[in-house]
């Protein structure tokens, strides 16, 4: 039977107008690279343009993501644009980057996106966010703030300077009057010692009027470097098409100069200043914020007469060249992919993406628990239906039972804090992970979920607001099974009403514990969970019983089936069984069984419990009462996880890591 529900998935798309050389392409590769592994793996790349230079160089970098392709996709659960048409394209969560704040660029983003609503926006600099401020409030945009675009090297590449020698300036850019390049021929005629190695090219650019004018640019600074007699000292380069191999332009270079009349942010300065090389940058220039006159650079005016740029420039130029490489690179930490940046940058770019898995004012902790050896495509299913939950207000921690080696490479590849059992995984450990997980809970609700579950993206917004409406202390609901990629319901169980199991007996559970969301503080009062788990789910019920002898409140959502529950090979309910053999019940069944075989008498298999004389002495007790001890109870809080050695638990204890 076909399935008739569909689990979504997170999906990120980035949508670029074309792939040919440019600072707002370059960012989006770089961009992509930052992201965390699980969702770059995820990551459809649309380039509008068959021409895509940068992307073939970029492809021999070992640069990569999920797919790439000239066809609109049609199921990204939401687009990454940078100056992409989205004319056409299905509706999807949407998310843009500003990279411009000149009026050709505020034309564009006008005429291109007029009509969408809700957006989510970052700027590549405070002064493309300002320029836009009043836009996105009235198109009810939500704005995260200034998200750089990365970098990729970080290397000291500076060359050494003496004030008697040469002086080499490095310049990068397109040929255009507005880039300042028609004031490097007055530069050079102001110092004999300089030379300027200009990388730049008139194929620049896709469009054939816009290749054109950047040929007469460049003819027109041609032609007066060879009047001034400076032509000799104005090395010109054809701007390679590698976004993730630029250390060769810059080494050597004693500064960087750019001098444009107005850029969103000057990616060359960025790259600049992470490979150690100071900058002298126009105010108009976004990257002007992260500049500081005496430390990495020298802030100049614009100016539209070259020969007044070129004055400015030059004595700015001969300051910047003595300062130092450590400083400039101190100063760039955060924007190079080699050092800080994805840290640095890793929340915005979740929230761009749609993946974040931490959100301010967390409400919810959600401790995703798995062990050694687990299927990471199922893990990766596991957090991708957390990070397309509606509600955003949770944070995730990762709970693993197996080795540090094994644990800490996982909490690196999702960006989650870590508690780790650092022992080999056993299912009796899974108890201990999550009491732990509830122990440090900062949050008002904690919610479990194994690496084989997935949430629906109503979940936690269900979950919450119905705690919150029935005023209860443990929220769960019905389940989907998903076996044999097919998800359908679970009809088997539950099938008994949420307040018919308070009885002591596991056997008589009806809360899946994949469902539920707990207030940690009731979780805690009664007693957290078990030290380690003692059968097949008793260490779930357990606590949902001590919940019950605390006065807490049930509500079973039986409206909703928002968790599939996975089944597959490497369940652990097979191998809970071969551990802890038949449930409690079966064994007392087991048990009479015998005893009655023995006086040659036949027991009926019937439902023992309630039958006169077989009392339940294995249920747990309500505090104080008689045969409340850690034999009978099996809730200790004493009870170790397991008979490792005294090294090995302390090994367990140690604090979480991030």
């Amino acid at each position: 039977m076909a399935s008739s529900y569909h689990l979504p998935r997170v999906n990120p798309c980035f949508v670029t107008h074309n792939l040919a050389l440019g600072g707002a392409q370059t960012a989006v590769l770089r961009y992509i690279s930052a992201l965390p592994e699980w969702v770059r793996e995820r990551t459809t790349l649309y380039s509008q343009s068959d021409d895509m230079p940068l992307l073939d160089a970029a492809e021999k970098s070992g640069f990569s993501c999920g797919k790439v392709t000239r066809e609109a996709p049609i199921d990204p659960s939401s687009w990454f644009l940078s100056y992409g048409d989205l004319s056409g394209l299905p509706q999807r969560p949407t998310s843009l980057v500003l990279h411009s704040w000149d009026d050709a660029g505020w034309r564009f983003i006008n005429r291109a996106y007029d009509d969408l609503r809700g957006m989510t926006v970052a700027g590549v600099s405070q002064k493309v966010l300002d320029r836009y401020a009043e836009w996105a409030k009235e198109k009810g945009h939500r704005v995260l703030g200034v998200m750089t675009p990365p970098v990729s090297e970080f290397a000291a590449v500076k060359g050494d300077y003496d004030t008697r020698g040469r002086l080499v300036v490095g310049w990068m850019g397109r040929p255009l009057e507005s880039k300042g390049i028609m004031s490097l021929p007055y530069l050079l005629e102001a110092e004999p010692r300089m030379v300027i190695r200009a990388w730049t090219g008139a194929e620049t650019a896709g469009l054939e009027y816009t290749q054109r004018t950047q040929a007469e640019a460049l003819a027109k600074v041609k032609a007066l470097a060879v009047k001034l007699g400076v032509a000799d000292r104005l090395d010109i380069r054809p701007l390679d098409f590698n976004p993730f191999n630029y250390r060769h332009r810059l080494d050597g270079c004693h500064v960087l100069l750019g001098n444009s009349e107005k850029e969103g942010y000057l990616l060359t300065a960025a790259e600049a200043l992470s490979c150690g090389i100071p900058v002298v940058v126009t105010k108009t220039c976004g990257i002007a914020d992260l500049v500081k006159n005496g430390y990495n650079g020298y802030v100049i005016d614009w100016n539209a007469n070259p020969k007044k740029l070129a004055k400015d420039a030059h004595r700015a130029l001969l300051k910047a060249a003595t300062l130092s490489g450590v400083n400039c690179l101190a100063s760039a930490a955060n924007l190079s992919l080699g050092a800080n940046y994805a840290s640095a940058h890793r929340h915005l770019l979740a929230e761009m993406t749609g993946t974040a898995l931490s959100h301010p004012e967390a409400r919810v902790t959600v401790g995703l628990r798995l062990h050694k050896g687990t299927d990471l495509a199922k893990l990766d299913d596991a957090v991708s239906s957390l990070a397309s939950q509606t509600y955003r207000k949770f944070k995730v921690k990762l709970l693993v039972d197996g080795p540090w080696a094994f644990a800490e490479p996982l909490a690196k590849r999702y960006g989650l804090p870590l508690i780790c059992t650092g022992l080999e995984p056993d299912i009796e450990h899974c108890s201990w992970l999550h009491r732990q997980a509830v122990a440090e809970c900062e949050t008002e609700f904690y919610k479990p979920l194994d690496y084989d579950d997935q949430l629906m993206p109503t979940y936690l917004e269900r979950a919450v607001h119905m705690m919150e409406l029935k005023k209860v202390d443990v929220y769960g609901c019905l389940l989907l099974t998903h076996e044999n990629g097919e998800i359908t319901p679970r009809l088997h169980w539950p099938n008994k009403g949420v307040e018919t199991m308070f009885t002591g007996n596991s056997d008589h559970n009806m809360l899946p514990h994949s469902s539920v969301l707990i207030r940690a503080e009731i979780a805690r009062k009664a007693g957290n969970y078990q030290e380690r788990a003692i059968g097949l789910g008793a260490d779930d019920y357990h606590l949902w019983y001590r919940v019950h002898l605390a006065g807490g409140k049930f509500f079973r959502d039986d409206e909703v089936r928002n968790v599939v529950y996975r089944i597959h090979e490497a369940n652990s309910l097979t191998i809970r069984r071969a551990r802890f053999g038949e449930t409690e019940k079966k064994q007392k069944l087991s048990l009479l069984q015998k005893a009655a075989a023995a006086a040659g008498i036949t027991v009926m298999t019937a439902p023992l419990f309630g039958t006169v004389g077989c009392a339940d002495d294995s249920a747990p007790k309500a505090p104080g009462t008689k045969g409340d001890s850690a034999e009978n109870s099996g809730v200790s809080d004493k009870t170790p996880p397991t008979a490792a050695t005294p090294a090995a638990q302390k090994k367990r204890t140690d604090p979480p890591h991030s």
